[in-house]
Parts: structure tokens; sequence; C-alpha cells
């Protein structure tokens, strides 16, 4: 294909049937510019390489791949039906604050409730530079098993999951479904000693100083949560707050999900999707992997992933922000299990290639001796002694084969459960690159928040604040919010 420029000839190459795109000058002078133009007249726009295409313009003979394929992964889409928090995606932070108080929690369904529905499998696509797509795998209906926690069943047509018992539903940031049913408690305290359980849990009074509870699932507390220690798999819901203000033990609490309360005073907590707090977080640590919501929020280290909304920052409090703000100690760990599994899956693969070859060479031995018994005019017993030990090993070395090979499907399995979880982690992290900070009122000065790349403490008090990220250099950018009604 010859490819008139205002002032040149350009030849295209047309390889791997349109994956490859070789381009070459072959009269005139052309600019950057014209050859880009000239390209997307003729439908080639996309896997571009600008690079080699300014070498062409800047006088460069002969050929250079100009445009190529692009290979993109598309993660699978999927609507959960048992989620009502507060929607923090609408622009008014004055609306999501005062919807705080009103929010109880959430997930609970009846067996045979469905919970989560797949409307796009995980693909595969390769684009080419003239814009047509090729599918190159579907993950197809497999994926939804991907989804599959405890108590849950998958439909036939693999789209959707429904709850196998009455329960709560939850998911963590691996994607993983799962429903847990209820067990009741008046008060926990330290005198019951370590809990661990794989049931929700609805404390009708207080947790109490020194409490140590670990459960796969959500926690409901109409009391007060005291100085404990608190594990959940779901949501942590306690109205009357997370106080320690004695701070006679310390208290530090891990929620999966979502966490719902009212104060937050002296505690280390860690939250996997979203905090609401109705009234004040105050002398904590707090680190939300998505979004966190609360009136007043003094004295304390808040790390959050995407996006904080908030009335007042007062006294001296750091804020970490952005992608990174944020470390899931449990998705480290577990990416380092999958490392080591998938080295496993790599030593195993490379060691039954081993044997197979001596499986064959075995093989290989004993027609030689097949053959040689079959020439001899009268049976050697020395050669068909041969004979029966190369077939005992031969026999031997397949049994090994193939519980090695039962092996390997195992642990691929695996690795490729793993690989699904991971990306819908990575997915989810990526959802939050583009992170805000709202501050209705007022940072006091003395507020120091952390960026990506730089680090601003406040010499300024600043009111009806927007904090963002610059798309290209990731700096800290500050910009006046709208005011109510605007």
């Amino acid at each position: 294909m010859i490819l008139q420029l205002p002032s040149a000839y350009l030849k295209l190459v047309v390889m791997k049937n349109g994956e490859l795109i070789l381009g070459e000058i072959l009269k005139g002078k052309t600019s950057t510019f014209d050859i880009v133009a000239g390209l997307a007249k003729a439908g080639i726009t996309y896997g571009i390489h600008k690079e080699y295409i300014e070498k062409l313009a800047g006088g460069h003979k002969g050929q250079l791949p100009i445009a190529t394929s692009q290979i993109r992964v598309d993660l699978v889409k999927f609507e959960m039906e048992f989620n009502d928090d507060v929607d923090t995606e609408r622009g008014d932070p004055y609306e999501i604050l005062a919807e705080l108080h009103n929010k109880e929690i959430t997930g609970l369904v009846m067996e045979g409730d469905r919970l989560l529905t797949i409307t796009s499998s995980s693909k595969r696509i390769m684009t080419k530079p003239d814009g047509k797509e090729v599918i190159l795998s579907d993950a197809g209906r497999k994926e939804i098993h991907h989804f599959c926690g405890k108590n849950v069943v998958a439909n036939v047509k693999g789209n959707s999951i429904t709850a196998a018992k009455d329960g709560v539903a939850q998911i963590t940031t691996r994607g993983k479904v799962s429903v847990y049913p209820f067990e009741e408690h008046k008060n926990i305290g330290k005198i019951h000693g370590r809990i661990e359980t794989d049931y929700a849990m609805l404390v009708q009074g207080d947790i109490q100083g020194g409490a140590n509870i670990s459960s796969l699932a959500t926690l409901i507390v109409r009391g007060v949560i005291r100085a404990s220690t608190i594990r959940s798999g779901g949501d942590l819901d306690c109205t009357n707050g997370l106080d320690n203000v004695r701070q006679t033990d310390e208290g530090e609490i891990r929620v999966e999900q979502n966490l719902r309360t009212s104060i937050i005073k002296n505690f280390k907590v860690w939250v996997g999707s979203k905090l609401f707090a109705s009234r004040i977080i105050d002398h904590s640590e707090v680190e939300v992997l998505d979004t966190l919501a609360c009136p007043r929020i003094a004295d304390s280290q808040i790390s959050v992933g995407h996006k904080l909304i908030t009335y007042n920052i007062v006294r001296d409090t750091v804020i970490k922000f952005g992608p990174g703000a944020v470390e899931d100690p449990f998705i480290t760990k577990f990416k380092q299990n999958h490392l080591a599994r998938s080295r496993k899956h790599h030593d195993k693969h490379l060691a039954l290639e081993f044997m197979q070859a001596q499986l064959e060479q075995l093989r290989h031995k004993s027609l030689l001796v097949l053959q040689r018994l079959k020439n001899e005019s009268q049976s050697s017993l020395m050669v068909g002694n041969v004979l029966k030990r190369y077939l005992s090993t031969m026999e031997e070395s397949f049994r090994l084969y193939k519980n090695g090979y039962q092996e390997l499907v195992e642990i691929e399995e695996q690795v490729k459960q793993e690989r699904a979880e991971l990306a819908y982690n990575a997915s989810l992290i990526e959802s939050f690159s583009n992170p805000t900070m709202m501050v209705v009122g007022k940072m006091e000065a003395g507020t120091r928040i952390v960026g990506p790349e730089d680090s601003v403490m406040l010499e300024k008090s600043k009111s009806s604040v927007l904090v963002t990220l610059d798309p290209e250099t990731r700096r800290l950018v500050f910009q006046p919010l709208p005011k109510e009604g605007e």
C-alpha cells in the first residue's frame, strides 16, 4: 500500500494478518504530523509508534515498525445485589456527610437471594492497527467460581451467585462472596478469652476492654467497643462508637469491608472498603483502602486510598492520601504465597518434563531388547531379565509421573484461582487512580497532607477546599470546593 502525503510517498507493508505495519518513505520529505494524519486517513489509528514515525520524518532510510497490535485485558464486570452503602460517588459532600447518621448494617440476605451478577466475563483482546478487535481468550462460565466463597452457589449459566443460607453476605478485597449465619451474644470481654468464629456476630451489649475477637464475617455491636482487638472479615457496625478513652489496653480493629460507627477514639483501625464515622475520629491511626467520611478529624494519622470527605480537620493531623497510601498486609502475604506456589508449579512442570524424557528413554531401550529377543533363535534368559527390569522401572516411573501430574494439575488450579483474585484486587486499586479530598469546613494550620510525590504542611488554615492529584506529576493540587447549592 502506498500513501500519498503532502510532500512524500509512504509505503506500508502489512504483516501477520494485519497485526504489524511497516512503513518506509519512498520519495520526498515529510513531517511526523503528516505521517500520522496519512495513517489515520487510511484507518490506521491504534498502536502507533511515534518514535519510529519521528525517525522516518527525520530521514531514516528503510522500513520501520510504525504500528503494531495492542493486547489488553478487560476484567470481569459484575453487579452486587446486597450492598446499600452511602453513595460517595455523588458530587455533593454536604449530602454525603448528612447521610452518615441514617445508615445501618447491609448485606442481610435470605436463602436463594441473588448476591452477584456477572455482566461481562474477563477477556484478553487484541486490537489491530486498523481498530479491529480479536478476542484471544474468554474466561466464560468458569469465572463465576472465582467469586464463590462459603455458603453460596453459582447458577448453571455461570453468570450469578445466590445465597445457600440465611445470613449476612459480604465480598472481600479479593472478590470472594460468602454468606454467614448469625450468632447472638449479650456482652463480650476479656473473661471470654480469644474468640474465633466463622459466624456473623450480634452483640447486644458492649465489647469490653481486653476482648479478642476474630470472625470471618460481619460483627454488629449495639453497645460500645472498648479497648479490644477485633478482626472482621465482613462489616463492623457499632453505632455507639469505638471508645478507648481510658487507654487501659491497646485498641486495634481490622475490618475487611465497611466500618460504620459514631466515634473512634484512641484506636488503630484498618478498613478494606469504606469507613463512615458520624461524629469524630480523635487521637487514632486510621487506614482506609477506599473511602473515609467523617465530620471531624482531630490529632490523628489518616491514610486514605481513594476519597476523604469531612467538615473539619483540626490540631496535629497527618493525612496520607492517594494510591499506595494504604497497604493491605493480607494481600502482601497472599502475593508472597502466590509467588512461592507459582515457582513450585514451574519446578514441578520441569520435573515432569525430565521424567517424561526418562520414560521415553526406557521405552526406546525396551524396544531394542524386544527386537533382540525377536532375532534370537532361542530366548535369552539374560536379555529377558533385562527386559523385565526395564518394564518394572517403567511401571514405577509411570506411577510417579501420574502422581506428579495430578499434583501439577491441583497446583495449577490454585495458581489460576490466585491470579484471578489478585487481578480483582489490582482492578480495585486501579479504580482509585483519581483520588479526592473534600473538606467542607476548615483544615487548620499545621495539618500535613502527604501525596504520592510531595508533602504539604499548611501554614495557614484552608476552608472549603478540594484536594486532588495532578494527572501528570501526581503532585497535590488545592482548589476551592463548590459551596452548597452551587
